[in-house]
């Protein structure tokens, strides 16, 4: 025995101070004198626990001998005070107990620590001992039971198997593991630190069979934040060392590869001391090791004990059915060969540990594989148990045995009045019996808050639940007052009674809580209570008062269940089942859950029909008393008998049916009185199953068992009779039982719904008839002397009626005999007393009676009926609708009505007792009506106590027969039965009289059938209008009753649903996500109810309103008020959605078809959002979101709700469309409607107006349409689309697209969706009806969006493709011309009318005025296009114009006409004034030629017209925009005016300031009295103007600013560099790029004229500045951007021509230089001097200005690349290059001559030369004559392109060094030949191979010059050259300089290779 000292055990000291954070009490004050007060307790108790714990100690150490004393001693320790502490508790307890998060505890390490955090005195503080106490206490109760463990004497290996007290010893042992378990638990929840204590836990855990307890114990040990060998940097230690080993053998036995090479290294070495380590590693050696497998078990020290040779039967569940499952699994195991026990087997229950586990027999391995088995469960228990269980382990350890998950006794009683510790615990455990109770008794908020989150609701006022003082009460301690102890009562105390006060603000925040609820609820009670009282009121009318008002409603449904009202406990049962729904409710709800649904289900055939009727004829068991489930009695028992006996598996199974089935067979707690648990008991379905499944595989066995026990029994009972008389008897018993198992068997798989096959049937048959030969033989032979006890005539009666039956089932008798039977066997039981004999475990005679007997008569009497009823095969409809109609029909009246109709029916007197109408002696005097009669009363009384289930299958049969003949109004009516049936079910005796889960069970069942009833009537309904036909008043009148009840149940599902929506109540818990899917399901499911329900409710309200004799006391109005009041109730629970949106649908067709008031435009609006999402009322408070989800909008409803939109539409302005969510919605419905195709009068009318789009302008038509004339040839349209057209649509829908196009801010071109679409509507609404004025006006504007579009962004259409334009201008002035004509002859003279058309006539004049000026330039007017051939008298066939064109000034005229009349309806428009004013003063300004005979005007109306443009400008802005920038345009235009009339001299320099005052901006500046001031003046009010213009969109101040300097002394540069500074300080930057925007209100177009004109503007100051460089950024500018010029095909050539001028006059190169020079030149000595001046041009310190000039030229050419003609361009550049050949070439040769003789006289090109030196110098190959060349060849000039390639190749760098530049200094051409020829050749191949960079596309043989002419020389295929061996010299160091000259050179070469040919190369880059 190990001893454990003292300084030992007190190691790991660790000091836990537990405090609430956040938290001070209320009632707590500060006082002085708290010293006086102190309460030491605490202090006392945790000493005297102190000494219980170090006797318990001295008494465990002392050995074996004291361990009684020890226990004894432990026992007390844990009964000690300190263990009820609620320090004593681990967090897990804490927070479980009281609902608190774990981090509220502060756990502190250092004492000082936790002084700083939670300073403490008196009692307050936790003695730092009691962790210490409570970490040792549990961990050396462990180790002490450990101990017990081990010195227990030691099981023999012989006793093994004989010995019956082994198996109870190895319980023991299972027992003192699980407790030591949990004690080391404790003690580790308390230290975790302490490894030994891990290595223990593992230990046991492996000795329980759980390696994963085992291993997760020992890596909690070497737990370490990196996975690594590493981990440990230092040397283990050896309790380390010891886990590290241990481990390493876990992992080996897992196999676990991967894990192993992770753990740290602990012995390398294996010497003495490392093995006798070793033997430590085990804690106890003398426990097993349960393997995980479960089939082996490793002992630590001692060998295994042996063979086992019985086999244990393992069964998993404590009852019957698991023990016969158990028995039959085994069968089938070695049936089917997988096991084989061997011969002479014995095999044994193992049942688990339970309540009754001192009776439970193990044996063998049994034992440890108990242990195995009850490993998972120790763990959840030690580890997810909840805190109040694991309180129980102190009272356990204690001795004292209390109920789990109590708290003890005197935990609780010491504290019963403590405010602090007791008061948080006695709610935590009074919260769980009764939540009410607590607030009674506790008035604390922490109570109310665990009720409400119990309730599910979470609110701000209900205060947190605060952790309650530790201090303990005097009282409670019972301790003596202050008087005689010396001490004082704390103010705590003292303060208690004031804690009262606080309840009231608690009740005070619930009452909140319950109004804050009640105000979410709100919305939904008003919708609610309108429609009960209305609903009420409608039905009132027809006598239906089912439906109450809501709050009656409420008050019956929230009263409790009262068993008399059918109505309450039909609320309350569905209250109850909403609130513990489960996934068994939602598969009964969802898919019947097993029940056949009569009315869902398939159709009614044979064979389900009369399974029903044969099901309810046969009464289910109903005893009289309370029969109790059989679950494990006796088995214990059994379980013994079988360990005590030696038996084989087929022996077992047998005894397992005995003791079932035989009486007085097993040893019961209470005595059964001569009955098997078959007769007592109720067995469970799954015992039920077994039995069977047992009987039928081992029937041979049990056959012979009791067929030889029969005989054996008859010879004993000879024998004697008084001994074995009883056993006869109960053996007796145990067969008829077991016949009539057998019966019940045969007849459920021969049922008609049965679908075994014949051999099984066959066989079950053959077993049968066996069992029923035994079953007479036992009966024949039972005793006399037993014959007299009642249970021996209920066996006479039973074998009797089991006799009949199973005649019956073996068809050995008719029908006729088997009635007779029954007949006896009931007049046998009268004569016995008619006694009553039930069998609850047999379905085929479950009860055995007189009534039974009856049942079975009237069933077999009617069998025929049903039978001829439900074969749907042989049916005739007919027939069956005549015979079974009347039955059903006078069943469903009412009672009253049901007995006369059975009076009348059954009026003749019956003269036989043959329920057939046959006479008992062959008499056949009753007619055929009497028997008819006879028939039907019984058919009547059947039908009265048929279940509800054949009710339905009957009236399902009778809709299946009306199905077949079509007939629907008869199908809705017998849907409508059935619906009255079931509602009456719910009322009826025989629903309330079950009990409840069986009632809620029915409820949910029949619920089922109703919404597939509704569903089907709905359809029926809504398909067929005749469909309510056959339905009378009082049958409306009924379904209207039934419908009524159950719109009342369903509204118990919407109110609970409701309080689950605000979070008051909660929602039922969910096993899986499975079972919560379902519930999702169900619960939708209810809502669809809710929807359907309404919907029929109000069918039928509607037809009883058209045949009711109260016919007008229920109006339209009132019908149309409850559709309104039902939508919003289901709207706003999003319940009208549901059902396919059938009440939305039904709402929508009668609303509209009835109401035709305003009042229902709401009403029209919500349900068009519920059914398409389409919201046609948007700005109305009174629409909401029903979550629908949209449907497809068909045609059809979208032309019934265009009246409703247009409707809308027309109350806002249609410039507002666009913004309103009607457009979205008028979008949509457009999507359906569509557009007609190949509709003939609408596709004449579209050629009509095609035709008159194309026509040219005619002048007359202009003018006349000023007078209302003016038409299309187009032809009325009447259709569909026509009347749509008439309404507005497709006009609003074009409108709506325009002005959505003009809204949208565009900052790129395209976008033109919108007016495409907008052009669309607005011709097809011409086309449906070309008589709208406004429709021409508006398409007239989308032509000019097209043209403002085509022209705002870039100029390419207007130099391009002007016909398009052209286009777009007469298609606009046709709209706006028709438009006129029709306005001015039909156009209403509103004043909506008059404003619009003052509008068309100021657009018609802009675009009159636009057209004539640039960019367009009259050009629509123009008729070049339209000309036609005539016939002249002289000139005869001639082409010509047909008309005379509209002239200039005629246009100016006729939109000035036009913005007059605009003026006139519109005069305070001041755009029509300033454009009225532009169009006078070009017609001021004409001359005669353009004015023609017109007279001049006057210039006074043209500056009154300004100035009344500015006058309402000015008044505009300061009314309305105030706060915009200003508009600068009649500022800018007025002083433009005045400049020019003062610069012609039309007005002074006075009277031009004087009338400039008009404008503000010229008010500050003083007025000029002569000319000499007025250019300082009116460049003064231009940079005004260009000052107001903030962000500088305005530019024509800037040009006329730089005109105003420049005009009047152009010749003077100072006037030039004046203009170019204005000009380059806004329109230009430094780049000269141009800045130039398109102003808000500038003409389209216009833009794009005034930068061509900047432009060559600019360009004439630089050319007359000459700036080269300007003009040349400004080429690049241009050329980069043409889009942004207009007419720039002429804006370029004349930049080039003018950048051209400039180059030619800086370098003085005179004009047609080449053609001189090259004209005599050979093309040898051209190449050669070429190539000369390559490589002078390539050296790096090579200058000349000419080069420049000729890379300038070139570039410009690479500019224009082939935009224009490049003549120009190519002569300058050859004019360069040969004026710089001219110069430069006789230097070169010179130099080249002089270097080569300094070449030749070097020393050493002396001694190495081959040929003889000589001072004649070479002859120069430039030099040859003519005469050197062959006579065959003809003379090679030079020519245009060689020139252009060799200047290019002049100006560009080479990739390296020329050949010529490699030459060392001194080496002449000569000394190195091979070098020169070489070069010369290799120029020869380049210039074959490649070309120069792309020319003019107009580039031909006539643009060269005379040098052309020469024919050039034939070109070889391959040049060799002279010396192939030669090797080139390698470059110097100016190769790399060079090599980035020609990168950044050959980048400009690549620019402005546009066409794709190559470069020309230098040979080194070849």
């Amino acid at each position: 025995m190990v001893s454990y000292s003292k300084d030992v055990m007190l190691r790991g000291f660790r000091t836990y101070t537990f405090i609430k954070s956040s938290f001070v009490a209320l009632n707590i004050e500060p006082e002085s004198d708290s010293e006086e007060e102190n309460d030491n307790s605490k202090e006392i108790q945790i000493e005297e626990a102190l000494k219980l714990y170090q006797n318990a100690l001295k008494l465990h150490s002392q050995g074996p001998q004291y361990f009684e004393e020890a226990e004894a001693a432990y026992k007390s320790l844990f009964q000690s005070e300190i263990f009820t502490y609620l320090e004593s508790l681990s967090d897990h307890q804490r927070s479980e107990l009281f609902g608190l998060p774990e981090d509220d505890w502060v756990e502190v390490e250092d004492p000082l620590a936790a002084v700083a955090v939670a300073p403490t005195t008196g009692t307050d503080a936790t003695p730092s001992t009691l962790p210490q106490i409570l970490y040792l206490s549990y961990k050396n109760h462990a180790l002490f039971l450990l101990d017990q463990l081990k010195y227990q004497p030691p099981i023999k290996s012989n006793e093994v198997v004989r010995d019956l007290q082994v198996p109870r010893a190895t319980e023991s042992i299972s027992q003192t593991l699980t407790s030591s378990l949990k004690l080391f638990v404790e003690a580790l929840d308390r230290d975790e630190t302490d490894i030994e204590v891990w290595r223990f836990v593992s230990r046991i855990g492996e000795s329980l069979g759980s390696t994963r307890i085992a291993r997760f114990c020992l890596e909690a040990v070497l737990d370490s934040d990196e996975i690594s060998k590493d981990a440990w940097p230092e040397p283990l230690g050896l309790q380390e060392a010891f886990v590290v080993e241990r481990l390493q053998e876990i992992l080996q036995r897992l196999q676990d590869d991967t894990s192993t090479p992770q753990l740290p290294i602990t012995w390398k070495s294996q010497g003495n001391v490392i093995q006798s380590l070793r033997k430590h590693l085990d804690l106890l050696p003398s426990l097993p090791i349960v393997s995980s497998s479960y089939a082996s078990i490793q002992y630590g020290a001692e060998s295994p004990p042996g063979l086992i040779s019985r086999h244990e039967i393992a069964v998993p569940l404590r009852n019957w059915g698991s023990c016969g499952k158990a028995i039959l699994l085994r069968l089938q195991k070695i049936a089917q060969g997988l096991e084989d026990p061997g011969p002479g087997a014995s095999f044994f229950l193992s049942l688990p540990s339970g309540q009754k586990s001192d009776s439970t027999p193990y044996g063998g391995d049994g034992a440890l594989n108990d242990l195995s088995n009850n490993i998972h469960e120790i763990v959840a228990n030690v580890s997810a148990t909840p805190a109040l269980e694991k309180l129980t382990i102190q009272e356990e350890l204690g001795g004292n045995t209390r109920l789990e998950g109590q708290l003890p006794s005197q935990f609780i009683s010491r504290h019963s009045s403590s405010s602090g510790t007791v008061d948080g615990l006695k709610k935590a455990v009074i919260l769980q019996e009764s939540p009410s109770a607590v607030i009674e008794q506790y008035g604390d908020a922490s109570v109310d808050q665990d009720i409400s989150r119990q309730e599910g609701i979470q609110d701000a006022s209900v205060a947190p639940i605060t952790l309650p003082t530790r201090k303990r009460s005097s009282e409670d301690a019972e301790l003596e007052e202050a008087g005689d102890t010396g001490r004082s009562k704390s103010k705590r105390i003292k303060a208690r009674a004031s804690v009262g006060e606080s309840n009231s603000h608690r009740e005070a925040a619930l009452k909140d809580l319950e109004q804050y609820h009640e105000g979410q609820l709100y919305t939904y009670d008003q919708a609610d209570k309108l429609l009960f009282e209305h609903a009420h009121k409608l039905l009132s009318t027809f006598g239906v008062h089912e439906l109450s008002s809501l709050a009656q409603f409420r008050t019956s449904a929230s009263a409790p269940g009262c068993e008399s009202e059918s109505t309450n406990v039909v609320f309350q049962d569905l209250k109850s089942v909403l609130d513990s729904w489960d996934g068994r409710k939602s598969d009964l709800f969802l898919h019947g859950g097993g029940f056949e649904d009569p009315i869902s289900g398939a159709t009614a055939t044979r064979n389900s029909g009369l399974l029903v009727f044969l099901e309810q004829s046969k009464p289910s068991f109903e005893g009289t008393s309370q029969t109790a489930v059989l679950d494990g009695e006796g088995l214990d028992a059994f379980a013994e008998n079988l360990s005590d006996s030696w038996k084989h598996l087929d022996q077992v199974a047998t005894e397992w049916i005995k003791s079932l089935v035989q009486p007085n067979y097993l040893i019961l707690d209470q005595p059964l009185y001569g009955r098997s648990t078959y007769e007592a008991f109720l067995w469970p379905e799954t015992l039920k199953e077994t039995v069977v499944q047992v009987l039928v595989k081992q029937d041979e066995k049990i056959y012979c068992h009791y067929f030889d026990e029969l005989k054996t029994l008859q010879q004993c009972y000879r024998q004697d009779p008084l001994e074995e008389g009883q056993r006869l008897i109960d053996f007796i018993h145990a067969v008829q039982n077991i016949f009539e198992l057998h019966l019940d068997i045969y007849g459920r798989i021969t049922n008609p719904s049965s679908e075994v096959d014949i051999p099984t049937r066959t066989a079950q048959k053959e077993r049968l008839a066996r069992w029923a030969v035994i079953a007479h033989h036992a009966v024949n032979c039972r005793p006399e002397s037993f014959s007299t006890y009642p249970t021996m005539d209920s066996l006479s009666i039973r074998f009797l009626w089991a006799s009949v039956v199973f005649a019956n089932l073996n068809s050995m008798a008719s029908r006729d005999l088997a009635i007779m039977h029954f007949e006896d066997l009931k007049a046998t039981i009268r004569d016995l007393g008619s006694p009553v004999v039930e069998l609850q475990n047999n379905a085929i005679m479950p009860k055995i009676s007189t009534e039974a007997a009856d049942r079975e008569i009237s069933r077999l009497t009617t069998m025929d009926f049903f039978i001829t009823i439900f074969d749907a095969e042989k049916s005739d409809p007919v027939e069956l609708i005549e015979s079974l109609e009347p039955i059903l029909e006078i069943s469903a009246r009412s009672h009253q009505e049901k007995g006369l109709a059975l009076s009348q029916e059954s009026n003749k007197p019956r003269a036989s007792k043959d329920p057939l109408g046959g006479a008992e002696n062959g008499d056949n005097d009753h007619s055929n009506d009497e028997i008819a009669a006879l028939r039907n009363q019984q058919m009547f009384q059947s039908l009265a106590k048929a279940s509800l289930s054949l009710k339905l299958l009957l009236w399902r049969r009778l809709i299946d027969a009306y199905s077949v003949i079509d007939y629907s109004p008869r199908i809705l009516s017998c849907n409508l039965r059935c619906v009255e049936l079931i509602m009456n079910y719910f009322r009826s005796s025989s629903h309330l009289e079950l009990a409840q889960e069986a009632r809620q069970i029915a409820l949910i069942r029949w619920l089922r059938c109703i919404d597939d009833l509704l569903t089907r009537t709905l359809a029926l309904a809504s398909i067929d209008a005749r469909s309510l036909d056959c339905m009378d008043e009082s049958h409306l009148y009924d379904s209207m009753k039934a419908l009524a009840f159950l719109q009342s149940i369903l509204h118990i599902f919407v109110t609970w649903e409701d309080r689950v929506r605000i979070g008051s109540a909660p929602l039922p818990r969910q096993t899986n996500s499975s079972s919560t899917t379902a519930h999702s399901h169900a619960m939708a499911k209810f809502r669809e109810m809710q929807a359907k329900a309404w919907s029929l409710q109000y069918i039928l309200v509607k037809e009883a309103t058209t045949q009711a004799s109260q016919h007008g006391l229920v109006t339209n109005q009132d019908l149309v008020q409850f559709l309104k009041l039902a939508h919003r109730s289901l709207g706003l629970r999003s319940y009208c959605k549901l059902s396919n949106k059938s009440f939305v649908k039904l709402a929508k067709h009668e609303i509209m078809r009835l109401d035709t008031l305003e009042e229902s435009e709401i009403e029209i609006a919500q349900i068009i959002l519920d059914l398409y999402g389409l919201k046609v009322c948007p700005n109305s408070w009174e629409i909401f979101d029903h979550g629908c989800t949209p449907e497809t909008l068909e045609r059809r409803d979208a032309i019934e709700m265009i009246d409703r939109v247009m409707d809308q539409v027309n109350k806002i302005n249609l410039k507002d469309l666009g913004k309103s969510e009607l457009k979205v919605t008028m979008d949509k419905m457009q999507q359906v409607i569509k557009i007609p195709k190949n509709v003939p009068a609408v596709l004449l009318n579209r050629r009509a107006l095609n035709h008159f789009l194309r026509s040219p302008i005619i002048p007359v038509d202009l003018y006349r349409c000023l007078l209302g004339i003016g038409n299309v040839n187009a032809v009325p349209v009447k259709n569909e689309y026509a009347a749509i057209a008439q309404k507005g649509w497709y006009f609003t829908l074009g409108f709506a697209a325009l002005v959505r196009f003009r809204n949208q801010k565009r900052s790129s071109p395209g976008g033109f969706e919108d007016l495409d679409l907008a052009l669309a509507f607005f011709r097809h609404d011409i086309e449906l009806d070309y008589e709208k004025w406004e429709t021409w006006y508006r398409l007239g504007q989308v032509y000019d969006a097209k043209i403002e579009e085509e022209t705002m962004w870039t100029a390419e259409k207007l130099n391009s493709n002007k016909d398009e334009i052209q286009t777009l201008q007469r298609n606009a002035i046709h709209c706006y011309s028709m438009a006129v004509a029709i306005a001015e002859r039909c156009g209403h003279p509103s004043f909506e009318n008059i404003n619009k058309m003052a509008e068309l006539y100021a657009d018609f004049g802009i675009r009159i005025y636009a057209s004539s000026r640039e960019p367009f330039s009259m050009e629509a007017f123009s008729l070049d296009s339209y000309k036609k051939h005539f016939n002249g008298e002289r000139v005869g066939m001639y082409e010509d114009r047909p008309f005379k064109p509209l002239r200039l000034y005629a246009a100016w005229k006729l939109a000035s006409a036009l913005l007059r009349r605009a003026l006139v309806h519109k005069p305070d428009c001041w755009l029509n004034s300033y454009m009225l004013g532009k169009c006078l003063w070009k017609m001021f300004k004409s001359n005669d030629q353009i004015r023609g005979h017109n007279r001049r005007i006057e210039l006074a109306p043209v500056l009154d017209t300004f100035k009344r443009a500015l006058e309402t400008l000015q008044e505009r802005r300061e009314n309305k925009h105030s706060e915009k920038d200003p508009i600068l345009e009649p500022h800018y235009k007025i002083v433009a005016v005045i400049h020019k009339l003062v610069q012609s001299g039309q007005l002074n320099a006075q009277q031009g300031s004087s009338f400039l005052t008009v404008t503000p901006y010229a008010r500050k500046f003083p007025l000029v009295e002569d000319s000499d001031g007025w250019e300082l003046y009116i460049l003064q009010v231009l940079k005004a103007l260009r000052s107001a213009d903030k962000s500088n969109w305005h530019h024509r101040m800037v040009l006329r600013s730089a005109h105003t300097i420049y005009d009047d002394s152009s010749s003077d540069p100072r006037a030039a560099l004046g203009a170019k500074h204005e000009l380059t300080q806004q329109i230009f930057t430094k780049t000269m790029a141009i800045q130039i925007w398109k102003p808000e209100n500038e003409r389209a177009g216009r833009h794009f004229v005034y930068t061509t004109r900047y432009v060559e503007f600019l360009l004439r100051l630089l050319f007359q500045l000459n700036d080269r460089a300007g003009v040349e950024v400004l080429a690049r500018q241009v050329r980069k951007k043409p889009g942004k010029f207009l007419r720039h095909a002429f804006l370029w050539p004349h930049i080039c021509e003018t950048y051209l001028k400039l180059l030619r006059g800086h370098s003085s190169v005179p004009e047609n230089i080449q053609e001189n020079l090259f004209k005599n030149i050979p093309h040898e000595a051209f190449v050669i001097n070429a190539d000369r001046l390559e490589a002078w041009a390539h050296l790096p310190a090579s200058e000349s200005p000419l080069l420049d000039i000729l890379k300038e030229a070139i570039e410009l050419k690479k500019l224009n690349a082939g935009l224009v003609r490049a003549t120009s361009i190519e002569d300058f550049i050859g004019d360069t290059y040969a004026y710089l050949y001219q110069i430069l070439i006789p230097d070169l040769i010179a130099k080249s001559n002089e270097e080569e003789t300094r070449g030749r006289m070097r020393v050493d090109h002396l001694m190495n030369a081959e040929i003889p030196v000589t001072n004649t110098p070479s002859p120069d190959p430039s030099s040859r004559t003519e005469e050197a060349v062959p006579a065959r060849q003809r003379i090679r000039g030079v020519g245009r392109r060689e020139i252009q390639k060799r200047a290019e190749v002049l100006t560009t760098k080479p990739g390296g060094q020329h050949p010529l530049s490699k030459v060392p200094k001194g080496q002449n051409e000569q000394s190195n030949p091979q070098t020169m020829l070489q070069v010369v050749i290799k120029q020869d191949d380049v210039g074959k191979d490649t070309s120069s960079v792309p020319g003019s596309l107009h580039d031909s043989a006539d643009d060269e010059s005379e040098l052309s002419d020469i024919e050039e020389m034939p070109e070889e295929n391959e040049a060799r050259p002279m010396f192939p061996n030669l090797i080139s010299v390698k470059g110097d160091e100016n190769e790399e300089k060079d090599e980035s000259d020609q990168g950044a050179e050959g980048s400009q070469l690549d620019e402005g290779d546009v066409d794709g040919e190559e470069s020309y190369h230098t040979p080194m880059e070849m």
